[in-house]
């Protein structure tokens, strides 16, 4: 039968946080909102400036916004009554070709730093943490390092981790030829075998560029998007991979990975003046402001659409069969921080394309003329310029010109005819039953641990650390008339028609 003695209770306490040493990482009486609304615009705090507070009753949680005066730096601090607390920092890397430098880049600053110059302390932080989330995602203009724990002790050991391997990466010229690209006898032990290329990330571009999805939707975001960054493949294009070099990566680290360029966010009922000490202590104390000029530009409207086709692969679960071209209309929407328009483009986009009584799930899905949506429809806010994207895949190529008409009568239909009240009112319920209660949860964010890809969110309630690098494709596109945004108004937006068709062979280049 157990007992319980003395030193349990004592043990007890120790573990719900009540010890001497976690006592300074509790608010006291008050709760983690009503400590930050104490804050006033203008306080100095460890280096930083308070710019703005902003309580947010309908989240529970109240924002507060701080700048580094050393650095420029930026930091977000969403104080609310959950344990489960997290950290993330992003940097702007906006490439400007496809060696994929910002992808191996964010693999090898996790290969070692000067405060951890053990191999791989990421990975051994995994076996030794405490953590429910851990991870690092590479985008198209962004890459971000977030981490979350309930552990007050395990926080600072972690944000020590990130910091150092954020600012302070050891970027071995051993670590880039593994994580980026080196070229390997076929056989290592067989010196007269062929030489082939290898890396983790090439072999990881390698296996996202066969699989033609991706292909498709990487070829509408660089054609959609020409003039800067879009245009290229951040993640890494096999072909182009091999010609980034050692001393590429480290000026491409020193540019982009400067607290200047940087983004904090922390969340949770930690004290923010530890974290804001720490930063500070670790890392923005040995920087100057700098210039960073990674800002992205919006992108330029055409005066006429355009068409781009790109050739992939056949598939093979339908080898022989005449029906592998996939079609996609896609328009170049606002910036999205207009997040008004933005709402009601989400919104707009939910109802032509979600579930069977969508305008374009009758006229496309129930045509018969494709298997199956295109890559990428709906709305995409991933990127500074929106855009909607609808099609079919599994399309004969005979009928690619069906498709076209049918996308070009569906949209005037709506503009003429609207939705159904009950529908708008359905969806404007949705994100009200997505609100988080006063409860938090306490288990483990989505998403596993350091895994770079994952879906894109389907709903404007989806969490954002389910935001990755994701290039998916399916190859040969084309383009249609003046974009459509809102309900029956049409605007001067780029438009491009995306379709995809199968061929023996690969493309030469992106």
């Amino acid at each position: 039968m157990w007992r319980c003695s003395r030193p349990v209770p004592v043990a007890l306490r120790r573990l719900s946080g009540r010890s001497a040493e976690l006592r300074a990482w509790r608010w006291g009486s008050t709760t983690a909102c009503e400590r930050a609304l104490q804050y006033r615009v203008g306080e100095k705090m460890h280096g930083y400036t308070v710019s703005q507070v902003t309580p947010v009753p309908e989240l529970f949680l109240t924002a507060v916004k701080l700048d580094h005066d050393g650095t420029g730096a930026r930091h977000l601090h969403l104080a609310r009554e959950d344990s489960n607390n997290l950290f993330s920092v992003q940097f702007r890397t906006t490439p400007m070709d496809s060696t994929g430098v910002p992808h191996i880049l964010e693999h090898t600053v996790l290969c070692g730093s000067q405060k951890y110059p053990c191999r791989d302390p990421f990975f051994k932080m995994l076996n030794r943490s405490l953590s429910t989330f851990m991870n690092a995602f590479t985008a198209s203009d962004y890459t971000m390092y977030p981490f979350s724990t309930q552990n007050p002790k395990d926080f600072q050991n972690l944000l020590s981790v990130y910091l150092d391997a954020a600012f302070f990466p050891c970027l071995r010229e051993l670590d880039f030829w593994q994580e980026g690209w080196r070229l390997e006898h076929e056989d290592p032990t067989d010196p007269k075998t062929a030489l082939v290329f290898k890396g983790v990330v090439f072999n990881e571009m390698k296996g996202a560029f066969a699989d033609s999805e991706r292909v498709f939707s990487q070829h509408l975001q660089n054609q959609l998007l020409p003039d800067h960054t879009y245009a290229a493949v951040s993640g890494g294009a096999p072909l182009c991979i091999p010609d980034l070099t050692w001393e590429q990566l480290r000026e491409f680290h020193a540019k982009h990975y400067h607290p200047s360029n940087a983004r904090f966010l922390t969340y949770g009922n930690f004290p923010l003046e530890e974290h804001l000490r720490q930063i500070h202590e670790e890392a923005l104390s040995k920087f100057q402001r700098i210039e960073p000029n990674t800002a992205v530009p919006p992108q330029q409207r055409w005066e006429m659409p355009r068409e781009h086709h790109v050739h992939c692969a056949p598939d093979a679960l339908a080898a022989g069969s005449p029906r592998q071209t996939t079609v996609s209309v896609s328009f170049l929407l606002p910036d999205i921080t207009d997040t008004a328009e933005a709402f009601a483009l989400t919104l707009l986009s939910t109802l032509l394309v979600s579930g069977p009584s969508a305008p374009f799930y009758k006229a496309l899905i129930e045509s018969g003329l494709g298997s199956d949506f295109s890559p990428d429809v709906g709305y995409n806010g991933h990127t500074r310029d929106a855009y909607f994207s609808v099609g079919l895949q599994g399309v004969a190529e005979a009928d690619v010109a069906r498709v076209r008409d049918i996308i070009d009568r569906t949209l005037d239909d709506v503009i003429a005819n609207g939705f159904e009240d009950d529908q708008i009112e359905a969806l404007l319920h949705k994100p009200k039953r997505c609100r988080p209660s006063r409860r938090p949860r306490t288990g483990p964010r989505p998403g596993g641990s350091h895994s770079r890809t994952s879906t894109r969110p389907s709903s404007p309630c989806s969490p954002w650390w389910t935001h990755p690098w994701r290039p998916r494709t399916k190859a040969w596109t084309t383009s249609s008339t003046a974009s459509r945004t809102r309900w029956g108004r049409r605007s001067g937006s780029s438009s491009l028609l995306c379709t995809a068709g199968c061929s023996s062979t690969w493309p030469t280049g992106t």
